[in-house]
């Protein structure tokens, strides 16, 4: 009413001046949207997948507004990329739109679902040091079992097969006599070879030889059968453990272990520089075995050498190519 007496005053006074009479105010300006940036989501299982996205703004218009957005946010959205397309409209009818799209990711793949650690007592775990039943992946504190939860974490729709093949104080030629009835006895589809520590603690550089062609002959076992060959260096020993006995022979025996890898065109996992400089907390009491932080730190290089050689790129690779290592 006082608004209006208001008006009606200024309208009067106007027309008695000669003046033109005030215009009412002009309306707001017209809606603009202004939409989300594009979102990518990743489904666990392959399967289309609800995804979640915040509003659109809105500046300007005349409230009240209508704001709609198809899809809706939490729809399910199929894999690939959808387009969604959002409208505001005001009190005055006026209208603007946006659009943004939505992604969803199928979860990454590896070629290979069956693994064996075959070796010593750091394929154990240092505090289980027993033999484990075919499909067990050892115990917790081992790098095997953790490297099964990193593998199950990334691949999300694939299951895997570890087995503990781990036996404490298992010389190299032991090894090699072992290896063939662990490979029929578990058909995996990669082997993973972290032996001779025992050899090289008895003989130091004297034994370096006898593990190099040791380990060759590994290799070529574990091709013979069409499996993939994953190879560990040794780890560096703390001076003073009560089992550190060969600390001036794992640099000299990396460097073989490494050269016989290439020639041999298996898949090096270089441990020593990921322990190097970090001792005190990834190698054990005894100077010899990694503590728990230690094994995590070799499941972690391992889980990174099998991404970096068997996880499928964007043009997939045949199983038969990735498993034959990508030979450079």
């Amino acid at each position: 009413m006082f608004r209006s007496a208001l008006w009606m005053a200024a309208l009067f006074a106007a027309a008695c001046s000669g003046k033109s009479p005030m215009q009412p105010p002009p309306p707001a300006d017209s809606p603009r949207l202004a939409c989300p940036q594009p979102i990518t989501a990743r489904s666990r299982d392959g399967e289309a997948m609800p995804v979640p996205y915040p509003d659109a703004t809105v500046v300007g218009g005349q409230s009240p507004w209508t704001l709609v957005c198809t899809p809706r946010s939490s729809e399910i959205f199929p894999l690939g990329e959808s387009v969604v397309t959002c409208r505001i409209s005001d009190s005055l009818n006026r209208t603007d739109s946006c659009t943004f799209t939505v992604t969803v990711e199928p979860p990454p793949r590896v070629v290979a679902t069956r693994y064996v650690a075959f070796g010593d007592s750091m394929s154990d775990g240092v505090l289980g040091l027993t033999r484990f039943s075919v499909g067990d992946p050892g115990p917790a504190v081992g790098y095997a079992f953790k490297l099964r939860t990193l593998l199950a974490d990334r691949y999300t729709a694939q299951s895997f097969s570890m087995t503990d093949e781990g036996i404490a104080g298992e010389s190299i030629t032991a090894g090699v006599a072992r290896l063939p009835g662990a490979l029929g006895q578990d058909n995996p589809e990669v082997v993973m070879l972290f032996e001779g520590i025992n050899d090289l603690n008895g003989g130091r550089d004297a034994a370096i030889p006898a593990i190099v062609n040791g380990l060759r002959t590994m290799v070529r076992t574990v091709r013979s059968r069409g499996m993939a060959p994953f190879v560990a260096t040794f780890l560096p020993q703390r001076p003073g453990g009560r089992r550190a006995f060969a600390v001036n022979s794992i640099v000299p025996a990396n460097k073989q272990v490494s050269g016989m890898v290439a020639e041999e065109g298996a898949v090096l996992v270089d441990l020593y520089p990921v322990f190097e400089g970090n001792l005190d907390t990834l190698i054990g009491p005894d100077g010899l075995h990694p503590s728990e932080a230690g094994y995590q730190k070799i499941a972690d290089t391992f889980f990174q050498a099998i991404r970096d050689r068997l996880e499928e790129r964007p043009a997939p690779t045949s199983k038969f190519s990735a498993l034959t290592l990508r030979r450079k």
